[in-house]
């Protein structure tokens, strides 16, 4: 009895390890929300915006692509609504083999994150400018961060109206992960406006202590011309 158990569970991970290379991110982010109830494919293109959400990127066009390969695969299926005044709509719905490939992959873990962070690399750099143009290119970095929060922010409330609740919600609605998702995208934001100003705060620090605001902060300039030994 055991052994056709370890067959049978190898036999899903096996399929599920397939699924996972034949699946983008974007098809199990738009079968998550088939979970929750069929929709159409404008419907599904929301969960990208409006007008960003900073939690996945894709373009409209990408995901009926998606969608499109999800349905020749059978992990959704799709029926045509004849509208009169409008054009026809497809409405999506997640299978069977649709939600057990979108729960094996919630289950495969850990999950690494990207590690390719482009500002933070300018950073690196910050010594080649001068101390005044370094503090400008940081307070530019804070103000279009303080842009994207408010896209959040719309984002956020334009969530609840469209599943029609309130956040926060408690851990057992199906809208928490939703909710947690966006939180976390507000907060990283929010996080590394406290880095940008720490940063700006020791610039400020030293253009005050007399250092030539214009000239290339000429230290740091020696110190990267030294050979490391």
């Amino acid at each position: 009895m055991s052994s056709k158990v370890n067959k049978r569970t190898a036999a899903e991970i096996s399929e599920a390890k397939k699924a996972r290379q034949k699946i983008p991110i974007i098809g199990y982010a738009l079968m998550g929300k088939l979970a929750q109830g069929d929709q159409t494919g404008y419907e599904l293109s929301l969960i990208m915006g409006p007008p960003r959400n900073f939690i996945w990127e894709a373009k409209h066009s990408q995901i009926y692509t998606v969608l499109a390969g999800l349905a020749k695969e059978g992990y959704v299926t799709f029926s045509q609504v004849i509208q009169d005044s409008r054009p026809n709509k497809k409405v999506y719905t997640i299978t069977e083999q649709g939600r057990a490939a979108l729960r094996e992959w919630v289950l495969h873990s850990p999950t690494p994150e990207p590690h390719r962070y482009e500002f933070a690399m300018k950073v690196v750099s910050l010594w080649a400018l001068s101390p005044t143009e370094a503090l400008q290119v940081i307070r530019d970095q804070i103000a279009m961060t303080k842009t994207e929060i408010g896209m959040i922010d719309d984002h956020y409330e334009e969530a609840q109206k469209r599943y029609q609740t309130t956040f926060p919600v408690p851990v057992t609605s199906r809208y928490f992960g939703l909710y947690a998702a966006i939180k976390h995208a507000r907060d990283s934001k929010l996080a590394s406006i406290q880095w940008y100003e720490w940063i700006a705060d020791q610039l400020v620090e030293a253009l005050e202590s007399g250092v030539a605001p214009h000239e290339v902060m000429a230290d740091l300039r020696s110190e990267a011309a030294s050979p490391v030994l």
